[in-house]
């Protein structure tokens, strides 16, 4: 079971590149597989961060979870991975998907749309995967266009290719061609993901693959601290948001009219409090979740959606949730935004005390 520390940088997080960078490094300390760099527009930069925070470890793989086919050309990504590669020896992990929120910036040609998703992340990966073999790539795709030229530099490293999706046509394009499949999906509910899972599995395996080959992987909202009430307190905003896109209520899916994915059958949000937080809250500003909506958040809701509270109990989720998805071999810890005391130590306490929990779990083992 391979365990990522996520989304740095992230709406609502004031951190410094500096601190993320020491974040990953304390993440490798403590003993955790990997650390994934969100690519959000004029946050700080994916390309760099990633790198940096390759270059201080030496063990950790970092990952872009994710970044888009539309926000650089797809023989530029080429070169950028296997620069990091080799920097790295082979650690870092290329994460994409079609991108699941309205595009603030114009990216040619392609104005603030994304056309073809599908389509463009299989040309990207076919554009990486030929570089990276010494090979040139299409010029012309359906979705994409190249330079037609190869890496002008010997390149040996592997790199892992991670696609993230909810949607199950998506996840099918991740299961026929893809490392790893993260099912990205902020619901915690045991039946939901097991389908997914499921889905995954069957869809690889009508692929021809070997399940041995592929890893498959899944959000999981933490929010872990010695004071378990604190902890469930600043898990509320996650969870908001996390109401927004498995409701479907997320502005994105309601501007476009296009649901993702069906509602879980195990999803238990009255439509009053869906309708409160779609309205009273924008989760894309990185605010506060205003005190009124808070209260909306009972346990119930918080647990649909989260794993909350002190180490023992969140430790005891997580083992029920692996065992109750078969198949799944990593799990992403996605961590809430702190807006309270010293943030970066905050962030720092969670690490630490996922990386007991990490060492706890393979010492019971």
């Amino acid at each position: 079971m391979r365990f990522t520390v996520s989304d740095f940088p992230a709406k609502g997080n004031q951190l410094t590149s500096k601190q993320i960078v020491e974040l990953a490094q304390l993440t490798e300390h403590v003993g955790i597989d990997r650390f994934s760099i969100t690519d959000f527009p004029f946050h700080q930069d994916c390309i760099p961060l990633m790198t940096a925070c390759l270059v201080g470890t030496e063990r950790l793989e970092v990952e872009s979870l994710v970044t888009t086919p539309y926000l650089r050309p797809p023989d530029v990504v080429a070169c950028t991975w296997a620069t990091m590669a080799e920097l790295s020896g082979g650690r870092a992990i290329l994460g994409i998907g079609k991108g699941g929120a309205r595009p603030p910036i114009w990216q040619a040609p392609w104005g603030y749309d994304r056309p073809n998703g599908r389509v463009a992340v299989r040309e990207l990966i076919e554009t990486c995967r030929t570089m990276w073999a010494g090979g040139r790539p299409v010029f012309e795709g359906r979705a994409l266009h190249t330079s037609a030229l190869p890496l002008d530099f010997p390149f040996n490293e592997r790199v892992k290719v991670l696609v993230a999706a909810r949607g199950l046509k998506m996840l099918k394009v991740g299961a026929e061609i893809a490392d790893i499949v993260h099912i990205a999906s902020p619901f915690a509910g045991p039946i939901y993901l097991r389908e997914r899972v499921d889905f995954v599995r069957n869809a690889a395996l009508d692929a021809g693959r070997d399940l041995d080959d592929l890893e498959i992987d899944v959000t999981v909202s933490l929010s872990v601290s010695r004071d378990g009430g604190w902890a469930r307190h600043v898990a509320r905003m996650t969870t908001a948001a996390a109401i927004l896109w498995v409701a479907n209520a997320e502005v994105h899916v309601q501007d476009t009219g296009v649901a993702a994915t069906p509602r879980p059958e195990e999803f238990r949000v009255p439509d009053s409090t869906i309708q409160a937080i779609a309205t009273g809250w924008d989760m894309w500003t990185g605010e506060p979740l205003p005190p009124h909506l808070v209260e909306l958040i009972d346990d119930d809701i918080l647990d649909q959606f989260s794993i909350a509270g002190e180490p023992s109990e969140c430790i005891d989720r997580i083992d029920a949730l692996i065992a109750a998805v078969p198949g799944v071999t990593g799990l992403r810890l996605k961590l809430p935004p702190l807006f309270t005391g010293d943030s970066n130590e905050g962030f720092r306490e969670m690490v630490t005390l996922i990386g007991e929990m990490v060492a706890s779990r393979a010492k019971s083992a």
